[in-house]
């Protein structure tokens, strides 16, 4: 049975959706404290400056970190992101979200410990993921519908004299339903890696789940549509 092969991770995004007030009941004074500590605690070489240090989409940005993972055989460490918002926090890394994950748990249990503040589990509303992968199957997209090669064939004719670029099939998308509020989630999808050539069968996708479950999901699509 064929598998995808996973060339790298694009993004491995762990969005963990709280009310950042309640870390801090107390409403103790913690800058520039809890920025330095971070700062050396994940070797971060980019902090913010002050609690006003925000980037366009308001939020404290921790940038070009570590992380020590310590999983077996051996440890191994990971480059991540924390950006900090009034409704959660949000965590990257481009080795898997079960990372990304451990990283936001040390990071909150750390900080209850050093600091004072008051974490539990249940204070996490909502879990949500983002994964972008770049994978190489041995099958093409055209198994999805033959006819899909006439309809990129009919486009070709259709251009303007002396244009005549051949087109294909190049990805699909599953979109969650929208509902109000709108679902803060993205969209399961399938496409050619941009700038390579149909022949070498490589692929981008992105979906909103955890990094493994990508990977099992990518490896149904291939094995139910692809040929």
């Amino acid at each position: 049975m064929s598998k995808v092969d996973v060339l790298n991770v694009v993004t491995a995004r762990s969005i963990w959706l709280f009310d950042i007030a309640e870390l801090n009941p107390s409403g103790r004074s913690l800058f520039p404290d809890v920025f330095e500590w971070l700062k050396g605690l994940y070797e971060f070489e980019k902090v913010p400056s002050s609690v006003t240090d925000v980037d366009e989409t308001k939020g404290l940005v921790f940038s070009r970190g570590r992380y020590e993972i310590k999983d077996k055989p051996m440890n191994i460490d990971v480059d991540v992101e924390l950006k900090i918002y009034h409704d959660g926090m949000v965590a990257n890394s481009q080795s898997s979200t079960k990372y990304t994950d451990a990283f936001l748990e040390d990071t909150l249990t750390s900080l209850s410990v050093e600091f004072g503040m008051r974490y539990g589990s249940e204070m996490i509303k909502r879990k949500l993921y983002v994964s972008e992968l770049n994978v190489k199957s041995n099958k093409s997209l055209r198994g999805i519908n033959p006819e899909l090669e006439h309809f990129a064939e009919g486009i070709r004719q259709l251009l303007p004299a002396k244009q005549s670029v051949e087109f294909e099939f190049g990805g699909v998308s599953f979109w969650p339903r929208q509902t109000l509020p709108p679902t803060p989630m993205v969209a399961f999808h399938i496409e050619r890696k941009a700038n390579t050539d149909q022949s070498e069968q490589k692929y981008f996708s992105r979906a909103p789940l955890q990094t493994d479950d990508h990977i099992v999901l990518l490896n149904e699509f291939e094995s139910t549509f692809m040929i």
